[in-house]
C-alpha cells in the first residue's frame, strides 16, 4: 500500500478532480454560529459547496442493483478499497464500524450506513465482498461494478486506483488507491472528506457536528 505521503497526494489529487468535474450545491452555517469548518478536526475537509456525486449503477454484496436511489434520504460514509488489502482497508472498515458505535451512543443512526466500493472487481465478486464485510459490521453495504462504468465513476469522483500487476494474467497483486472516506448527504451530495489518519472519535464527532448544521 502507499505511504502516508502518497495517500495525502492521492487525496489532494482526488479532491481537485472532484471539484472540477461535478455539480455544486451551496450550503451555509446558520447566522451567528462559529464557522462550521472551524469546529472540525484538521483531518476533515469540508466542502464550502456540496458536490453532487456522479450517477452510478453498482451491484451490491447480495447481487442486487445499487444506485443513487439506494442512498437517498440517508447519510453514507464511502470508502474505496479491495478485499485482498493487507492493512489500510480492514483498518479503515473497523474504524468506521467503531465510529457508528460512537455516534449511536449520542443519537439515532437509522439513517446512516457505510458503503464499501471495491476497486478490484476482477477478484471481488459480490459473494466475495459479502464474506469480507460480514467480518466488520452488518451496516456496511459492499458494492462494485463489473464493467467500464466503475472506472468512469472513479475518475469522476477523483478516486485513484492502480492495479500493480506483474502482467495481465497476475492474480496476486496489490492496489494503490485513495484512502479518504467520503461523507455523502441524504441529497446524494458530498459534504465532507475524512482524510488519514482515520480516528473513530474524529469521524463520529465531526459527523455529528456536520449533520447538526446541514439540512440537505
Amino acid at each position: 500500500m502507499s505511504t502516508s505521503k502518497s495517500n495525502l497526494a492521492l487525496a489532494v489529487t482526488g479532491l481537485i478532480a472532484l471539484v472540477i468535474g461535478l455539480g455544486i450545491f451551496n450550503f451555509q452555517s446558520p447566522p451567528g454560529d462559529i464557522a462550521l469548518d472551524e469546529q472540525l478536526q484538521h483531518a476533515t475537509y469540508l466542502y464550502d459547496q456540496q458536490v453532487a456525486i456522479p450517477d452510478f449503477e453498482f451491484i451490491d454484496n447480495h447481487g442486487r442493483s445499487f444506485t443513487k436511489d439506494n442512498i437517498r434520504d440517508q447519510w453514507t460514509l464511502w470508502f474505496f478499497g479491495f478485499t485482498h488489502c493487507p492493512d489500510i482497508c480492514p483498518t479503515t472498515l473497523a474504524t468506521l464500524s467503531h465510529s457508528l458505535a460512537l455516534i449511536e451512543q449520542q443519537q439515532n443512526i437509522d439513517d446512516l450506513a457505510i458503503v464499501f466500493v471495491s476497486v478490484d472487481p476482477e477478484r471481488d465478486s459480490p459473494e466475495h465482498i459479502n464474506n469480507y464485510i460480514s467480518g466488520f459490521d452488518s451496516r456496511i453495504i459492499g458494492t462494485s461494478a463489473y464493467d467500464q462504468s466503475l472506472s468512469v465513476f472513479l475518475k469522476n469522483m477523483g478516486i485513484i486506483a492502480t492495479l500493480n500487476k506483474a502482467n495481465e494474467h497476475s492474480t496476486e497483486y496489490l492496489v494503490d488507491h485513495s484512502s479518504a472516506v467520503y461523507l455523502i448527504a441524504p441529497n446524494t451530495a458530498i459534504s465532507a472528506v475524512f482524510n488519514t489518519p482515520h480516528q473513530a472519535s474524529t469521524i463520529a464527532g465531526d459527523f455529528i457536528t456536520i449533520r447538526s448544521h446541514i439540512t440537505p
